[in-house]
C-alpha cells in the first residue's frame, strides 16, 4: 500500500514539473518578491534568470531600466514568453533619469558627476524627444532631415580630403568636436573629429580621408556637382551650446550641460540619458516579446525563430557616424544578426539616425509583417528603412515613411517583398531609390510584387536625383511585377553597369520626374576598360505617362533605342504603353484600378505565374486588373495601446498627377 501511495506522488510530481509556469514582474513591489501575482519579482532580470521552455513572464505596468535577456532557449511548441499583464502599459528603457541640475550660465544648466559611456550613441532625451547635441549652425526648424548647414568654400586650396573652409565658421577652438559632411553628389554623408581649426583661414581639419570609396572620389570634397562640393555642420562643443534643446557632454569633466526647449530649469523635467544600447539582447531561441513598449536602444536578435509581436520600439537607433570607415553600419531599432525563422509581426518602430530594421546575411527566412517603419535614418549614410540580406527573408503588408537616403533594400537570395507602402526617402541624399539594391550579376530570384512607391524629391543641394524602383550596378534576377510607383524626381526605374536577367511586368509608373526624364536610365560605363552592358532584361505590360521610353550611356557613350528596340535591342521590351491621360482611376477608394472602357483593358500579355486569374481575353496592362481584386498595400491595422501615440505620417498617398 505504501508502494502505490509513492508512485502516485512521484507520478504527480513528474507531470507537475513539466507544466509551464506564470511569473510577474512589477517594479513597484518595495520587496525582491518570489515572482508569483501577489508578491511579484521587481525586475525582468530575475524572472530571466530562472525561466525555462513554455514559460510566461507577465510584466505589470511601469518603466523597466534594464536589457531583456534570457539566459536558456524556449522551443518551437513551448517559447518562453515577455509579454504585459492584461493591457498594462510597459517600457523597457534603455536610458536614466536625471537630476540634480544647477545653473550654468544664462539658460544652460549643469548636473556633474553623471557618467555617459556610450560615446557616439550618447544621447539626451526630454520626455519622448531627442534633444540635439550642441551645435553651428543650429537646427532652427527641429527638422533632422533638413541638415541646416552650409556650403564648403570651392576656390581651389580652400578644401582637401582633410580639410574644408567657410568664413562664416564661429571663432571658437573646434578641436574635439565633430564635423558633419554631406558631398555634392549626396549620396553618403560621413562625420570626424575635428583635429584642428585654423580661425583666419575659418578652416576645419580632419584625419585625411581614405583615398577609396565612399569617401574618395564621390563622397568627398574632390567631387564638384551642383556647382558646389558638399555642405556641413560642426557640432560636440559647449561653446556652440547657444539655443533652445542643444546639449554637450564633457567626458573629463563628467559633466552635462542642456538648454531647455521651453529655457526654464530641467530640474522639473523628465530628462534622461542613454545608458545602455539595447533594450533586449535575445541570444537564445524560441523568445517571444509581445505587447511591449522599447525606448532609446536597440532589440537585437541572435537566434532562431524568436518573435517580436505588437510591439513599439522609439529611438531605438540612435547615434553618430564618428570616423566610421566605411558607408553603413549594423545598428538599427530591430537587428537579426544571424538565425532562421525570426519574426517581426504588427510593431510599431519610430525615429532613428540609422536603420529601422536590418537582416544580415548570417539570417535565413526572417519574415517581417505587417508593421509600420517611419523616420529613420536622419544621418544620410546608407541606412534604410528595411534592409534586408538574409536568404528567404519574407517582407509582406509594413508601411514604410521617411529616410534621407534610400527607403528599402532586399538583396537575399529567393526573398520576396510584397504588398509594401513606401514612401518619403531621398529626403536629403541622392542617388538612391525607395526601393535600391545593388548586386554582383548574380541573379537572385527576388520577388518584388504589388508594392506601391512615392513621394522621392531629394532637396536643392543633392541635384534631384530621386528615383522609384532602382537596380543599381549589376543587380540581376528581380522579378518585379504589379507595383505602382508614383510622384518622384528622376525616373521610375533604373539599371546599371552589367543589370541583367531581371523580369518587369505589369507595373504602373505615373508623374515620374519631368516629362523630358526617361521612364528607365541606364548608366553603363567603362569598369576596368570593359563597357557594362544593361542586358537579358523583359519587360511587359508595364504603362506611364508620355516620356522618353529609355536612355542608357555614359558621359558621351550614348546607346538609348538599342538597349530596347531594332534588332541590336540587349533587352526584351513589348506590350508597354504610354498613355496622355491618365487611364486609371485617381479616387483614393480606388486609386489605379483601369477605368471602365479604358485602354488598359485586355491589352496585355500572357505571363505564367505572373498574369494568372486575369479577367476578360488577356491580361490587362499595369498593376491593376479591371474587375479583379482591388489591392491596397501596407498594414491592415491602426496602431492601439501603445505607451506612445503613433505618428500617422505612414497613411499619406502624396500626389496623383
Amino acid at each position: 500500500m505504501i508502494r502505490i501511495i509513492n508512485t502516485i506522488i512521484l507520478s504527480t510530481l513528474t507531470v507537475c514539473s513539466v507544466f509551464a509556469t506564470d511569473y510577474h514582474v512589477d517594479q513597484r513591489n518595495t520587496k525582491r518578491g518570489d515572482g508569483s501575482e501577489k508578491n511579484p519579482f521587481q525586475t525582468i532580470a530575475q524572472a530571466s534568470q530562472i525561466m525555462k521552455a513554455g514559460d510566461i513572464c507577465y510584466i505589470h505596468a511601469g518603466t523597466y531600466r534594464e536589457i531583456i535577456n534570457p539566459k536558456v532557449s524556449g522551443t518551437i511548441s513551448k517559447p518562453i514568453t515577455f509579454t504585459r499583464y492584461k493591457k498594462d502599459k510597459v517600457i523597457v528603457s534603455a536610458t536614466e533619469p536625471v537630476s540634480g541640475w544647477q545653473q550654468y550660465s544664462g539658460k544652460i544648466y549643469q548636473v556633474k558627476g553623471i557618467q555617459m559611456l556610450l560615446g557616439d550613441a550618447n544621447n539626451v532625451y526630454l520626455g519622448t524627444d531627442k534633444m540635439q547635441i550642441a551645435r553651428w549652425p543650429n537646427d532652427t526648424d527641429n527638422n533632422e532631415y533638413s541638415l541646416d548647414a552650409k556650403y564648403i568654400d570651392i576656390t581651389k586650396g580652400t578644401w582637401s580630403l582633410s580639410f574644408v573652409s567657410n568664413n562664416e565658421i564661429p571663432k571658437i577652438d573646434w578641436t574635439g568636436g565633430t564635423i558633419h559632411y554631406l558631398g555634392s553628389h549626396s549620396g553618403c554623408a560621413w562625420e570626424r573629429t575635428i583635429t584642428g581649426f585654423d580661425k583666419d583661414l575659418g578652416r576645419v581639419h580632419f584625419e585625411e580621408l581614405p583615398k577609396k570609396w565612399p569617401f574618395h572620389p564621390t563622397h568627398s570634397p574632390q567631387r564638384k556637382e551642383n556647382d558646389h562640393r558638399g555642405i556641413f555642420y560642426l557640432m560636440n562643443k559647449l561653446e556652440a551650446l547657444d539655443a533652445p534643446r542643444e546639449w554637450y557632454y564633457d567626458p573629463l569633466a563628467q559633466t552635462l550641460y542642456f538648454y531647455a526647449p521651453n529655457g526654464k530649469s530641467p530640474k522639473e523635467q523628465a530628462v534622461e540619458i542613454s545608458a545602455r544600447k539595447y533594450t533586449a539582447d535575445i541570444k537564445k531561441s524560441n523568445i517571444k516579446l509581445d505587447g511591449l513598449n522599447f525606448f532609446g536602444g536597440m532589440v537585437s536578435i541572435s537566434g532562431d525563430n524568436n518573435q517580436v509581436i505588437n510591439c513599439m520600439v522609439k529611438h531605438g537607433a540612435e547615434r553618430l557616424v564618428t570616423n566610421l570607415k566605411g558607408a553603413a553600419v549594423s545598428d538599427a531599432a530591430i537587428q537579426i544578426k544571424k538565425g532562421d525563422g525570426n519574426v517581426v509581426e504588427k510593431c510599431v518602430l519610430e525615429n532613428g539616425t540609422v536603420n529601422g530594421i536590418l537582416i544580415t546575411r548570417a539570417s535565413t527566412n526572417s519574415r517581417i509583417e505587417n508593421n509600420i517603419v517611419q523616420h529613420f535614418n536622419t544621418i544620410g549614410i546608407h541606412a534604410c528603412l528595411l534592409s534586408s540580406a538574409g536568404e528567404g527573408d519574407k517582407i509582406l503588408r509594413n508601411s514604410f515613411y521617411g529616410s534621407a537616403r534610400d527607403g528599402v533594400k532586399v538583396s537575399g537570395k529567393n526573398s520576396e517583398f510584397g504588398y509594401n507602402h513606401v514612401q518619403k526617402a531621398l529626403i536629403s541624399g541622392a542617388d538612391g531609390g525607395l526601393f535600391y539594391v545593388t548586386g554582383r550579376s548574380i541573379p537572385m530570384n527576388i520577388e518584388l510584387h504589388h508594392n506601391w512607391f512615392h513621394d522621392a524629391y531629394a532637396d536643392t543641394h543633392a541635384g534631384k536625383k530621386a528615383v522609384g524602383i532602382y537596380l543599381d550596378n549589376n543587380s540581376a534576377g528581380y522579378i518585379v511585377h504589379h507595383n505602382v510607383v508614383w510622384d518622384v524626381e528622376w525616373g521610375g526605374l533604373h539599371f546599371n553597369w552589367n543589370a541583367l536577367k531581371n523580369e518587369i511586368y505589369n507595373n504602373t509608373f505615373w508623374n515620374v520626374g519631368p516629362p523630358d526624364q526617361s521612364m528607365i536610365d541606364c548608366w553603363v560605363p567603362e569598369r576596368n576598360g570593359v563597357r557594362t552592358n544593361v542586358r537579358d532584361n523583359t519587360l511587359y505590360n508595364n504603362i506611364s505617362d508620355v516620356r522618353p521610353w529609355w536612355h542608357s550611356g555614359s558621359g558621351k557613350f550614348i546607346v538609348d533605342e538599342k538597349e530596347y528596340m531594332g534588332d541590336e535591342a540587349d533587352n526584351t521590351f513589348d506590350y508597354n504603353e504610354q498613355f496622355k491621360e491618365v487611364p486609371f482611376e485617381t479616387s483614393k477608394s480606388n486609386l489605379f484600378m483601369p477605368q471602365k472602357n479604358s485602354p488598359l483593358i485586355d491589352k496585355g500579355r500572357k505571363i505564367k505565374k505572373i498574369t494568372k486569374g486575369y479577367k476578360g481575353e488577356a491580361p490587362d496592362l499595369g498593376a491593376y486588373e479591371f474587375g479583379g481584386e482591388y489591392w491596397v498595400p501596407g498594414v491592415d491595422w491602426t496602431p492601439k495601446g501603445f505607451a506612445w501615440e503613433a505618428s500617422s505620417d505612414y497613411l499619406n498617398l502624396g500626389d496623383i498627377k
